[in-house]
């Protein structure tokens, strides 16, 4: 018999995920399309994975909702998402110092 995992609950041959994984995994397919990420204020270059961690460690779950939804947003007005990423990542980078 399989064990449930923390991340997601076994129904029967299904795993179901959580909200909060399906977040996750979602916004890693959103950072996927752009490789690197150039942060202007910090002459400093992050890869798509790099970044998708970062963001998923130093936000709640509420926040990650909200930023998905703000890259709808974004992706709804104009294809390209990659300045919204870098304004994120200069927060990012700003809030570490």
């Amino acid at each position: 018999m399989n064990t449930p995992d923390m991340n997601h609950k076994n129904i029967g041959e299904k795993a179901v995920l959580t909200k909060y994984d399906y977040h996750k995994n979602c916004l890693i397919r959103e950072i996927n399309a752009v490789k690197s990420i150039k942060i202007p204020t910090q002459n400093y270059s992050i890869n798509h994975t790099d970044l998708a961690d970062w963001i998923i460690d130093v936000s709640s779950p509420k926040e990650l909702e909200m930023l998905l939804s703000e890259i709808r947003i974004v992706k709804k007005r104009t294809n390209n998402i990659k300045p919204f990423l870098a304004i994120i990542a200069v927060g990012l980078v700003n809030k570490a110092e």
